[in-house]
């Protein structure tokens, strides 16, 4: 018989199960700007507290992306700031898709000064700072964790938690592209699908529903390709000029950064944004051997050998030789 969870997948462990159930109201977050496993993954969270007749709240540090609106009970996400004020810290936390407090940017601020917290997690590059670590870099996206958490439960899954739960597997996969796509994602998957997830739904929603805006900011981005290092390496950026601009609310850039690794030669794609004056974030992506996590470890940012990101507080062209001196570095010592 088939398992769910083949080698190296890990068990849920028992402390995470004691912590659901030694509290009554928790706070969940996940990082800034989230992705859909980042939300998928807070919602399923909600959902799975509420079924064990608890309460919790979902608070994010940016506003919730139009992309996944279609998500049901969608205004469950709380923005900090806009939707919190009522809000007092919380001694019960659950982070998710989160390596580390920084990347819950001012969410964090919710969380008390003695309070005790229970990270999920599937970064490699994940800091165990909670109290209670259940991480596992064997699983594609925290969402499949969450599937775990909730058969170890034995709860039944709704069709909208399959939802929010198959959109997270499917965003950090790549559509099943990636070599995370392994036989237990798959079979998660298909019970997702079981119990009344919608892929062809789902990805009309995710991959069929651009704005003009992002479309028109694709066009633009890939004029700033060059290739590095006999073509193995690729940049693309948007300055600070650009995402100032009022079209930029309706800007989605996931899945950018994989226009430039899909380049012929190119093992390693990097896509650089100067959100402010003077600070550069970038997306990297890779294929074949190059490690990006480790390549944005040394800028204090992580994620996983494939897909992983950073901050620079340096402006844009700095940023990017910076970027590209340590990639050289590591490909000569590779």
């Amino acid at each position: 018989m088939f398992s769910a969870r083949g080698a190296g997948v890990q068990m849920v462990p028992a402390k995470a199960i004691s912590f659901l159930m030694d509290a009554e109201h928790f706070l969940v977050l996940t990082h800034i700007n989230p992705d859909g496993d980042g939300l998928g993954s807070a919602m399923a969270m909600k959902w799975l507290i509420e079924q064990l007749g608890k309460k919790a709240e979902i608070v994010i540090d940016s506003e919730p992306p139009d992309m996944f609106a279609f998500f049901t009970n969608y205004e469950w996400v709380k923005q900090y700031g806009l939707e919190t004020d009522s809000l007092e810290p919380f001694n019960t936390v659950i982070t998710v898709d989160a390596p580390n407090i920084e990347r819950l940017g001012d969410a964090a601020k919710l969380i008390a000064d003695d309070a005790n917290i229970l990270c999920i997690d599937h970064h490699v590059s994940a800091k165990n700072f909670a109290d209670v670590n259940y991480i596992d870099g064997a699983s594609a996206a925290t969402a499949q964790m969450i599937y775990y958490l909730a058969t170890e439960l034995k709860l039944d899954i709704t069709p909208e938690t399959a939802e929010y739960l198959y959109t997270g597997i499917v965003i950090d996969t790549g559509r099943f592209r990636f070599s995370n796509t392994t036989p237990e994602v798959l079979h998660t998957a298909g019970e997702l699908v079981k119990a009344g997830a919608d892929p062809d739904k789902i990805s009309r929603h995710l991959y069929y529903n651009n704005t003009l805006e992002t479309t028109q900011a694709l066009g633009k981005l890939l004029e700033t390709v060059e290739l590095h290092f006999n073509g193995k390496v690729a940049t693309a950026y948007f300055t600070n000029d650009y995402i100032s601009g009022d079209h930029w609310k309706n800007v989605d850039t996931e899945g950018f950064v994989n226009h430039a690794l899909s380049i012929h030669g190119v093992e390693v794609a990097m896509l650089l944004r100067e959100v402010t004056t003077g600070i550069t974030r970038a997306s990297l992506r890779a294929k074949g051997s190059f490690d990006v996590n480790k390549l944005a470890q040394i800028f204090g940012g992580g994620g996983h050998a494939k897909a992983a990101g950073l901050t620079i507080n340096e402006p844009l062209e700095k940023a990017k030789k910076m970027l590209l001196e340590e990639t050289e570095r590591a490909m000569n010592a590779g």
